[in-house]
């Protein structure tokens, strides 16, 4: 047996030996780093949150780690940023760690929202890459990992709002519209404007907001505002409404009616500065009580209403009522006791005093009375002019009832034309014709364009008043001149037994024959209703267009009808049934649905007469919503000569018989023709027009009153 001392020798090398494996397994752990821990990426949720000032909000960093028994940490100690600003500021908040999480971060938002990106700010969790017992600045880019970027919106509201919110917009007023993003003004939106239907909706600058509504409501009466930033998106619908600044401009103007002693025309032009003034205006008037007076200046102001309708005051001492239907047009009402009168105004494009803007073919027609006699007549025709003053002989062709007395084709006319120097800019000139029908002759004129001219006669032997329009040019001429269509028209004047009114329908082949139709007419209360019109020929001379037209089926009635260059015709009437004179427009696709819409109404008094007051027809003009022929609203504006009613409601009540409710105001639906029926009804005074109506096309329509005491003829016009 071994001996004690070897027994404890064994052990003493035992103990060595084991020591000696300790120290070299933690020698190679220390050389080889095997300690150390690489963190490969940061997540923090959630990516995004909403507080209200002055609250806070947690989010929770998750390191993803590499080299470790474990592939994720919710322990690692993390650095937590406010838009890269460590633990963040007062501005736009701050963040801290947990005291009980190291990977929890608690955001406290600022009292007030950062005015930077909306409100919006971003949260980012920052780690050392490599985790070991050596601590390591986290500004030291090189070593440290960024978490994603969690997005936190400080707002007292939410979402995106435009401003401010407004019902309507004046014709030409301005409105500021601004946008909020999370309860932050948004400097980003764009900005855009658009019309419901079609139409101008006005101007909007994309980067300000700043809208200018248009001159006058777009089709539909309603535009959209929209603001746009990225995905968000806010849109406010307006009513655009009349204001004075649709009455802007240079405008021509003409008007008939009656004062004391009989006839009395009106024609001139004026400028309106679009807040409510006339700066400056002439005029030429011609009338049985005091003659003939020339360029009469005058200045005066206006107002307009938001539905279009509107009042002028004018130095002169006359007063109008008048109803817009758009900026460019107006029917116009003379409302002074004891003085009538209805016509329109057209803004004006003539500025130059040059005769080059009068050049080529014209057509006429108009009607008047002699000075002493008192004999009423009708003229129209046809002339040339050279664009230098003159309207040389040849070409030329005039039709004129006077008194009865019938001249045709009269071909000798010619004449010579010259701008007023005293009026530059106003359209103003004079025009001297002469034929063997008229002798000589002088009329003011006004220009409206190089297409359509105001007329009044001012040689104070005749008081006579009409329009000039371009005309085809061309010749020669034949039947397809006329062409291949349905042409709807009025015409007014007297008969031997009082004032007169027609209106109807004729259908050309564009090959010589009118094939059909429908007539109406109103003969000093004596009612044609809805007559059919026959076939039968018409003739057109060859080298000035001029078309001899009959109604068969009407009577004697026919008309010397002169094309113009817009779809439209003058007309004469040379026969015994009556002196007068008119205009037929192309029909478009007559509508079958009784109107819908805002429209300006004018209803003129026909006839002319002396110092018969007893006899004098009222004049209308008015406003009116229509839905499908119901009346929703309306006014009128009455002169009977006697009085002068303004904005007279119209009645949109009914009255019920038995078992059937009818309405006191409405459009019945036309026929396939275009052609129908209509009533409207007044209050104040008790009024009431019974109305026969042709549609020419979407926007015109033309009337006649087939009541025994009113002869009237007008027309409703789309106001927008």
């Amino acid at each position: 047996m071994p001996s004690t001392k070897a027994v404890g020798k064994e052990y003493r090398l035992a103990i060595f030996q084991l020591l000696i494996v300790l120290l070299i397994f933690i020698a190679v752990s220390g050389c080889g780093g095997s300690s150390a821990t690489t963190v490969t990426s940061v997540s923090i949720t959630p990516s995004s949150a909403t507080v209200a000032p002055g609250t806070q909000a947690d989010f929770t960093a998750t390191v993803n780690l590499a080299n470790s028994s474990t592939t994720t940490s919710t322990s690692t100690a993390v650095t937590w940023e406010v838009n890269g600003v460590a633990g963040g500021n007062s501005t736009i908040g701050t963040i801290l760690s947990s005291t009980t999480d190291n990977e929890v971060g608690i955001y406290t938002a600022p009292t007030v929202v950062p005015t930077t990106n909306n409100g919006q700010v971003n949260i980012t969790a920052v780690a050392q890459q490599t985790n070991t017992t050596t601590t390591t600045s986290s500004s030291n880019t090189t070593n440290t990992v960024t978490s994603n970027t969690a997005t936190v919106t400080v707002a007292v509201t939410l979402g995106f709002s435009i401003s401010p919110t407004v019902a309507s917009a004046a014709a030409g007023q301005t409105v500021q519209f601004s946008s909020i993003l999370n309860g932050v003004t948004d400097v980003h939106t764009v900005w855009t404007v658009a019309s419901s239907t079609a139409g101008n909706p006005g101007s909007i600058v994309a980067s300000t907001g700043l809208y200018t509504a248009p001159l006058v409501p777009p089709s539909g009466n309603s535009i959209t505002i929209t603001g746009t930033d990225g995905s968000n998106s806010a849109s406010e619908t307006i009513t655009v409404t009349y204001s004075d600044h649709s009455l802007t401009g240079p405008y021509a103007f003409s008007y008939t009616g009656n004062n004391q002693l009989g006839f009395s025309a009106v024609a001139g032009s004026f400028v309106a500065d679009g807040n409510g003034n006339i700066e400056s205006g002439v005029e030429d008037t011609s009338n049985f009580q005091a003659g003939v007076t020339t360029e009469v200046a005058f200045t005066g102001n206006y107002v307009v209403n938001t539905d279009g309708t509107g009042s002028v005051n004018l130095t002169n001492g006359s007063t109008w009522r008048f109803v817009l239907a758009g900026n460019q047009h107006a029917v116009i009402l003379r409302s002074d006791v004891a003085n009538t009168g209805s016509g329109a105004m057209d803004q004006q494009t003539v500025l130059t005093n040059s005769p080059s803007l009068i050049a080529g073919a014209y057509v006429f027609s108009g009607s008047g009375a002699h000075s002493t006699t008192f004999g009423v007549l009708a003229m129209g025709g046809r002339f040339n002019a050279d664009g230098a003053g003159n309207i040389p002989a040849g070409s030329n062709i005039l039709d004129l009832n006077d008194a009865g007395t019938i001249t045709t084709s009269d071909t000798s006319l010619s004449g010579s034309y010259l701008f007023d120097p005293n009026f530059p800019g106003s359209g103003r000139g004079t025009l001297m014709i002469t034929s063997t029908a008229t002798g000589s002759r002088q009329f003011a004129f006004y220009a409206v364009n190089s297409s359509q001219i105001n007329l009044i006669e001012i040689d104070r032997s005749v008081y006579f008043v009409g329009h000039a329009f371009g005309a085809p040019a061309g010749a020669p001429f034949s039947a397809s001149s006329l062409a291949a269509a349905g042409y709807v028209f009025t015409a007014g004047g007297n008969s031997t037994t009082g004032a007169y009114a027609a209106a109807g329908l004729f259908t050309s082949n564009g090959a010589g024959n009118m094939t059909g139709g429908a007539f109406d007419a109103n003969n000093a209360g004596t009612i044609q209703n809805n007559v059919t019109l026959t076939s039968c020929g018409y003739s057109v001379e060859p080298n000035t267009g001029r078309v001899d037209l009959k109604l068969c089926g009407a009577g004697t009635s026919e008309f010397a009808v002169y094309p113009t260059s817009q779809n439209s015709a003058e007309m004469v009437e040379i026969d015994s049934t009556a002196i007068s004179s008119g205009i037929a427009y192309q029909q478009q696709s007559p509508s079958t649905t009784a109107p819908s819409g805002n429209f300006a109404i004018v209803l003129a008094g026909q006839g002319i007469f002396h110092n018969a007051p007893s006899s004098y027809q009222q004049d209308v003009d008015g406003q009116m919503v229509l839905s499908s022929g119901s009346f929703t609203s309306g006014n009128l504006d009455i002169n009977n000569f006697n009085g002068v009613f303004a904005r007279d409601p119209v009645n949109t009540g009914s009255t019920t018989s038995g078992t059937t409710t009818t309405p006191l105001s409405s459009f019945a639906a036309p026929g396939s023709n275009g052609r129908g029926t209509a009533v409207i009804t007044g209050t104040n005074p008790a009024v009431s027009y019974k109305l026969v109506y042709y549609g020419v096309n979407a926007t015109t329509t033309l009337l006649l009153d087939q009541d025994s005491g009113f002869v009237l003829n007008g027309v409703l016009l789309t106001q927008f």
